[in-house]
């Protein structure tokens, strides 16, 4: 198949080299956390041992560094391979090689798939051989890497091709990086912001005691976050802290929803989805792909009033926030004195999201409309 001709293959690699070495770094570090955890253990056992006080092993390996550094590596490696190829003209020149411009895009997730899967399986590798050969073999159990393991290969997957699929929507490398954190942590984001405001309206009504309603339930809170799916492994090191010593890990109900957050079944199909959705995206949309729009912050200028939209909203509800949370009054003498306070609270949040929709909206406008003008002269 033409999708794996080396020339293509060669160019997509030069391109992206140092960042796929980094994916493989990221995955050595993750080894060398495990071990200075345990050596860290086996000082801390010294210790209680001396003092003469008793030994209480905690998780403390600093695994969300290593899952930043590789999102951000999941998030710039499709930036490069089509963002930055638009930019220096690259993408010109494999759109003349005798291949079909599908295969172009495809063999691009193919490259960025088969380091991940790599990466992650030598990541593995390297922290079962730590765990078996230090002290740590007698607190951690093989379960709870391989749970990582698979966490790792479905999340930087789909951030993968969630990413690289944007670099058909985006028009620059800068656009399709923030298209790529934003989209990626908005649902969860935005799941705050909808919290902060609509709590707000309760309480101008003197309706304080709401945690049991469904919209600010914890179920409800876990779907969201199955949603924002990255933060899950940002937040991998509570997985293992919880279940490497479950009667420090917390609440029957907290360690339940630890469980359902890496065990249950929307832990693995949304990822999934994801990356199917994603790779169906970039099928569709590579056949009519053109290079032609270089520095624009969207290649199909339809769906610039989406973005402008998209943007005021977003800045109504965070400006709302903000201010609301900086110039209201959030201290409460007699239950009187709470309900007006809540209504001015409630106008404050609705005068500062309104500015702040109309500044974002001048702002976007004005970008989009500086980006055209460059790319005409």
């Amino acid at each position: 198949m033409t999708m794996f001709h080396k020339g293509l293959w060669f160019q997509h690699y030069k391109q992206s080299k140092y960042i796929l070495w980094a994916l493989w770094l990221a995955a050595v570090l993750s080894g060398f956390q495990i071990f200075s955890h345990a050596n860290n253990v086996i000082l801390n056992l010294e210790s209680s041992l001396k003092n003469n006080y008793k030994f209480q092993y905690n998780f403390n390996a600093d695994l969300s560094m290593v899952s930043t550094l590789q999102l951000l590596i999941c998030i710039g490696l499709p930036a490069f391979l089509i963002g930055f190829s638009r930019s220096n003209q690259s993408l010109e020149y494999m759109y003349a090689m005798p291949v079909k411009r599908e295969h172009i895009f495809l063999s691009k997730w193919m490259l960025g798939i088969v380091h991940i899967i790599g990466a992650s399986t030598v990541g593995l590798i390297i922290q079962l051989i730590v765990v078996h050969s230090t002290i740590l073999n007698d607190y951690l159990t093989n379960g709870l890497f391989w749970i990582y393991y698979l966490q790792q290969i479905l999340i930087l997957s789909a951030v993968f091709s969630f990413s690289l699929w944007l670099g058909l929507v985006g028009g620059s490398f800068i656009s399709q990086i923030a298209y790529s954190v934003i989209f990626l942590l908005l649902p969860f984001g935005l799941f705050g912001l909808l919290k902060e405001a609509v709590s707000l309206h309760y309480f101008a009504f003197g309706v304080t005691d709401i945690r049991d309603w469904w919209f600010f339930s914890q179920t409800t809170n876990n779907y969201f976050q199955h949603i924002s799916f990255p933060l899950k492994l940002l937040k991998i090191s509570e997985w293992f802290r919880v279940y490497s010593f479950p009667t420090q890990g917390g609440s029957t109900a907290y360690i339940e929803q630890i469980r359902q957050t890496y065990y249950g079944w929307m832990s693995f199909v949304i990822p999934f989805l994801v990356t199917v959705g994603s790779v169906w995206g970039i099928l569709r949309m590579s056949v009519t792909a053109r290079n032609e729009y270089n520095g624009n912050v969207l290649l199909n200028n339809r769906l610039r009033p989406y973005l402008i939209a998209g943007v005021a909203v977003c800045a109504f509800f965070f400006g709302g926030a903000l201010l609301e949370g900086m110039l209201g009054y959030h201290y409460f003498g007699t239950e009187d004195q709470m309900t007006e306070r809540y209504l001015k609270n409630l106008a404050t949040f609705y005068v500062s999201g309104v500015v702040s929709a109309l500044v974002a909206y001048k702002l976007i406008k004005k970008w989009i409309e500086n980006k055209q003008q460059v790319r005409k002269s």
